[in-house]
Order: structure tokens, then C-alpha cells, then sequence
């Protein structure tokens, strides 16, 4: 096991694109030649294309606990043309059901069919584990860990002696959210792994998140850090993998894939994810990871590319 670090790093877009690069093995694959993005100037531009539009959440509908201007509005022009919208979020650390208070209180118009959350995919996985299994849970008590379908206990309390003893009681790993995580209790969690490898399930593949403040660092991010240090190779729920985007076009199942847009803030996460599942996408980049880049070397250099490109939908 390799030295861990003493201190958080303060999550930039230029670093968390960097960091999605050296984790890229870990992503999925990505074949054939890189194609320059069409500029638009919103999503308005390509509502006669598309009859169903996935979209990211974070720095594409808000940022942190507030709405993108104008994102309101054109979600809810595209559901007045009859086109299907839906919601596919990496989240966890909100319940669906707090969730999607949460985008109707925004002011988005939805019902639970609108929205598909990795915490949903992870509730829904976890009946292929044991029923006797009991999962330490990296979650602050207001994510309401309880409510996942296992025994659990709380991994959220000081990172001392105590949380030492409760690591080396469960029998696997769940993160669910990184709201309170310290590197004091990565240290320890990555101690107890290394000394007795154990399943780490990942409800929230992201590296970071927008917010008010700027980025913050997600559970995908302390997962990727575990696996360099303990050779374990976590289980992601969400984007970019297969499983979330599946469940999405399960959902969808009566659009044709090529009238299916996928729009997201991430090259590493929405388009790439897009880009396997074999649909549309289009890269808005004024709010989200890749604010402030320069997004024509980062296509470049990432190899990945989105169909259309503007600054927010």
C-alpha cells in the first residue's frame, strides 16, 4: 500500500480533468476517430432532432442548490413540445424521493418517472449481495442511510480508535455520500481494506460536483484513490457506466436510439457514457466540471467527443 495523502486536494476543473485522465482505465473503453463538436447556440437549435433528452443534473439544471438561468425554462418548453425528459443523476447522497422534491421545489416539472438516481441503481443491486452481510456506510446521518435494504453501520463518526474497530467488523463498503469525509477516515478505511480486501460498492461515480462555492470532491474520487492504494477494484452506480444509461433507455424504450440526446457538464462521465450507450450528446460547458477550460484541447487530448457543443441548454 502506497503513502497516503495528508491533505484533501482543492478540486479545480483543470485538476478534476486531469484526475478523470488518470483514472481512465477504470472508465469505459472508447473507440474510433475524434469528431470537432457542432457549435449551438442552446438546446433550443436541436428540438427537431430529438424526441427524448437525458439530462446530467449538476451544472447542467443547477448548481448546487440553485438553477442554471434558463434551464427551468427550457426543460419545461421541451415537455410542452411532448418531448420525453429525464433526469439521470449521479446523487446519492439525497433519497429519489428527497430528490425529486428537490428539482420540483427548483421549479422543474417532474414525476418519478422523470428521474433515474445511481442511489436507485444501488438499492436495486444490492439484492444480488448476502442478506447476513453487514455494510459499513460512508454517509452523514441526514443521507439517511437506514433506508438502504441491508444491515449497516455508520462509518461517519470520528476517525479514531472506534471507527478502527467498526471497519474491521463489516463485511463490505458502501459510499454514499462524501459530505463530512475526511482524509483522517480515508486513511482508515483504506488501513482496514489493505489489511482485508472487502466489496466497495460506489453509489456516485463522480469525481467532483458544482457548486456555489466551486467543486467538491465525490465519492467516485475517494473510490479511485482506494483502488490505487488497496488494488481493490470498486463497483461504480451511475455514469458513465453501462448500468445507468441502460436503465435509462429501458425507460425510453419506445424512442429510437438516434432520436435519444444525451446533455452533461462531463466528458468523462455524460459524453463518454452517452458515447457507449450509443446516443447523441451534447456538451454544455458554462456552469459545470469543465468551466473555465479550454474545451477544443480537452476533446482533444481526452478523445472524446461530443456530438454538439454550447455554453448551457
Amino acid at each position: 500500500m502506497t503513502a497516503t495523502l495528508q491533505t484533501l486536494p482543492e478540486p479545480s476543473p483543470a485538476w478534476a480533468f486531469a484526475e478523470y485522465e488518470r483514472i481512465r482505465h477504470r472508465l469505459p473503453g472508447l473507440t474510433g476517430p475524434v469528431h470537432p463538436p457542432q457549435a449551438v447556440e442552446s438546446l433550443g437549435s436541436l428540438t427537431a432532432r430529438f424526441d427524448a433528452v437525458i439530462f446530467d443534473a449538476f451544472g447542467v439544471l443547477n448548481v448546487g442548490q440553485a438553477p442554471i438561468p434558463g434551464a427551468v425554462e427550457r426543460f419545461r418548453t421541451l415537455q410542452d413540445a411532448g418531448k420525453r425528459c429525464l433526469i439521470l443523476s449521479n446523487a446519492a447522497t439525497a433519497t429519489p424521493e428527497a430528490l425529486l422534491t428537490k428539482y420540483r421545489r427548483l421549479g422543474y416539472e417532474l414525476t418519478a418517472d422523470n428521474l433515474i438516481c445511481s442511489r436507485e441503481l444501488l438499492h436495486r443491486a444490492l439484492a444480488d449481495y448476502p442478506t447476513a452481510l453487514t455494510w459499513g456506510i460512508v454517509a452523514p446521518p441526514d443521507a439517511l442511510p437506514e433506508q438502504l435494504p441491508v444491515t449497516g453501520l455508520s462509518l461517519h463518526g470520528e476517525a479514531d480508535g472506534a471507527l478502527s474497530e467498526t471497519l474491521d467488523r463489516v463485511g463490505g463498503v458502501i459510499l454514499l455520500s462524501s459530505q463530512g469525509w475526511t482524509q483522517a477516515h480515508q486513511d482508515l478505511l483504506e488501513e482496514s481494506l489493505a489489511a482485508r480486501p472487502r466489496s466497495v460498492l460506489v453509489a456516485n461515480p463522480d469525481l467532483v460536483a458544482p457548486r456555489e462555492t466551486g467543486l467538491s470532491l465525490e465519492p467516485g474520487y475517494f473510490a479511485h484513490r482506494l483502488a490505487d492504494r488497496t488494488g481493490i477494484e470498486p463497483t461504480f452506480f451511475g455514469k458513465p457506466y453501462g448500468a445507468s444509461f441502460a436503465a435509462a433507455l429501458t425507460r425510453l424504450a419506445d424512442v429510437p436510439r438516434e432520436r435519444v440526446l444525451m446533455v452533461g457538464d462531463t466528458l468523462h462521465t455524460d459524453i463518454l457514457g452517452g458515447r457507449c450507450a450509443g446516443v447523441a450528446t451534447l456538451l454544455v460547458t458554462a456552469h459545470g466540471a469543465l468551466q473555465g477550460m479550454d474545451i477544443a484541447a480537452s476533446i482533444a487530448h481526452s478523445g472524446i467527443s461530443p456530438d454538439y457543443i454550447a455554453p448551457s441548454i
